[in-house]
């Protein structure tokens, strides 16, 4: 095999490896379902063995050659390295800073759904709102003891309780969105570590979560389940409509579920997009040159 035709088949593989994660395309965004290991940085990093890991700026290349983009994607907002879900880049400059604002102002909504260490009996309701503020030192976050934490909220949602394990998930929704919120509100407000968290939590799961599910190494189990935001018609009188984008759980996340005996929807594990709240069956947005793009052979079709 020539040294061209093997450089060919790895980028191919490359690009088709990044094009498995894209989610949605318009004229202005590409949102990817982010994988754990991701880190959302530019520059390249190491692990603590030495060896690379995924490198952000390699995906954003390998997205601009494979979607034939006119620049590299722009990054708007990151993930922690092992959250999965809705990871929104946007195509322009004009369209990053406009995306950038809505962030700054508020606008964006994030939800997120994460199983975590406990059973029904850890929720003596079914949701509520958290108030606490946190406090940040030496890189590690905690409950504030003070008046003077930054101010973070977070709604949250008892989904479903399993009956063999001590699981639960949740559905949270960011009213504020700092490092680590979920993480420490989960584990030191609720009592309910997300699973496989050890920063936040020293203990080992219970033997019933070992013997009920399949657990991996360094894998949390945390997702960012959906990204909605404003996008504006070019025309008509109603401009403005509220984009949403679910991230379809990863394989490892649904499988848990179904060994615990968690319920989960159709659109919870295949996600899909949504117009002011509204599920689009054919996975088009057409007023924005928009589309699901697992869809996209059939559009081409």
């Amino acid at each position: 095999m020539s040294l061209s035709l093997s450089l060919t088949r790895r980028s191919a593989s490359t690009f088709s490896t990044w094009l498995n994660q894209v989610l949605y395309v318009d004229h202005g965004v590409v949102v990817l379902n982010k994988p754990p290991g991701l880190i959302c940085q530019l520059d390249r990093t190491k692990s603590s063995t030495g060896s690379s890991e995924s490198s952000f700026s390699k995906c954003l290349a390998g997205l601009q050659q494979s979607l034939a983009l006119d620049s590299m994607p722009y990054p708007i907002h990151r993930l922690d390295k092992g959250t999965t879900g809705t990871l929104l880049l946007a195509r322009t400059l004009p369209s990053a800073r406009a995306l950038s604002q809505q962030f700054q102002q508020g606008t964006v909504e994030k939800t997120y759904l994460a199983l975590v260490r406990g059973g029904k009996k850890t929720f003596p309701i079914n949701s509520g709102i958290i108030k606490i503020p946190l406090q940040f030192q030496d890189g590690r976050v905690s409950l504030s003891t003070t008046r003077y934490g930054k101010p973070s909220v977070t709604e949250w949602e008892l989904v479903g309780s399993s009956p063999v394990a001590p699981l639960s998930l949740l559905r949270m929704r960011l009213l504020t969105g700092h490092k680590h919120q979920l993480r420490v509100q989960l584990s030191r407000y609720l009592q309910a570590p997300i699973l496989g968290d050890d920063l936040y939590s020293k203990t080992e799961p219970s033997a019933e979560i070992v013997d009920s599910v399949q657990l991996q190494r360094d894998r949390i189990y945390l997702h960012a389940y959906e990204l909605s935001f404003f996008k504006y018609r070019p025309s008509g009188p109603h401009k403005r409509f509220r984009l949403g984008i679910r991230a379809p759980l990863p394989e490892d996340f649904v499988r848990i579920c179904t060994n615990a005996q968690i319920s989960l929807n159709s659109i919870s594990i295949e996600g899909g997009i949504f117009v002011n709240g509204n599920f689009v069956q054919d996975g088009r947005v057409s007023e924005v040159g928009g589309y699901w793009y697992k869809y996209k052979h059939l559009m081409d079709a």
